[in-house]
């Protein structure tokens, strides 16, 4: 099995210089890299790396070229750990960092990835919840009324810290105190499809959820394109239950993808 240990301005000096342009990376990496990309960078006075085997190019350029990208992200006090695996029909890669760390990068089996989700999970008491996904229809919504928005707009304006302006806020549900105060612990995950022929979709689509850990449990909000966040308090078993899903959706997308290829 193929792995090495990079970061992400050096993957990018090498898979610029690939036969595989910039506009086939997966938004992820294409938002990442950014200006690392540029195929005439400045003469920089530290040593260049040794350029990857023929083996290393390719696992890395599957990586950067995933029509399906699952990126789990946890955040604790100390650090925040990633994985950002990247699906196919064969198998997977993995880039695996810890805060401003080099990147390892991997791959391995479909079979293994729940796995490697639990894993990352593990220390943060979600990953042997059993998989219990609660929907919408089930879990009110708790949300700022626009009273709470403005008043919590002219704090901010005001310079108070954000957790303190969201705690002060009068009549507040406190449960949505709890979720939008909490600082321990905070769980990501997303999901970007993209296919750079747009036959599967003529744009990338990206979905998020965000989870934290209150005082009095666990909380979700997903990802909106505008408004104020729809705060939900769920099980731990919210997480896999989210997860597992959102796996299986992208590997269907990028078996479709590859089938459209053919």
């Amino acid at each position: 099995m193929t792995t090495l240990s990079a970061d992400l301005d050096q993957v990018a000096r090498w898979a610029v210089r690939a036969p595989m342009p910039p506009s086939e990376w997966n938004p992820v990496y294409r938002a990442l890299l950014g200006d690392a990309a540029d195929p005439d960078p400045a003469p920089s006075p530290a040593p260049a790396a040794d350029p990857p085997s023929a083996a290393e190019l390719d696992l890395l350029l599957r990586q950067l070229t995933a029509p399906a990208l699952l990126v789990l992200a946890v955040t604790t006090a100390e650090s925040t750990e990633r994985l950002r695996i990247a699906l196919a029909p064969e198998g997977a890669t993995v880039e695996t960092s810890r805060g401003q760390e080099p990147s390892r990068w991997d791959e391995c089996a479909l079979s293994t990835v729940p796995r490697r989700l639990t894993e990352l999970l593990a220390g943060t008491g979600l990953g042997s919840a059993p998989a219990a996904l609660g929907t919408d229809r089930e879990i009110p919504p708790l949300r700022l009324s626009p009273d709470q928005q403005r008043a919590a707009q002219e704090r901010l304006l005001a310079g108070v810290p954000a957790a303190e302006a969201l705690a002060g806020l009068p009549d507040l549900d406190p449960r949505l105190r709890d979720a939008l105060t909490a600082e321990d612990l905070r769980v990501s995950v997303s999901l970007t499809l993209h296919d750079p022929r747009g036959r599967a979709t003529e744009r990338p689509v990206t979905w998020s959820r965000l989870w934290v850990r209150g005082d009095r449990g666990l909380y979700r909000t997903d990802g909106v394109a505008a408004g104020p966040p729809e705060v939900r308090p769920v099980g731990d078993g919210d997480v896999l239950g989210t997860l597992l899903p959102l796996l299986e959706e992208g590997l269907r997308f990028a078996l479709v993808t590859r089938a459209g290829a053919a």
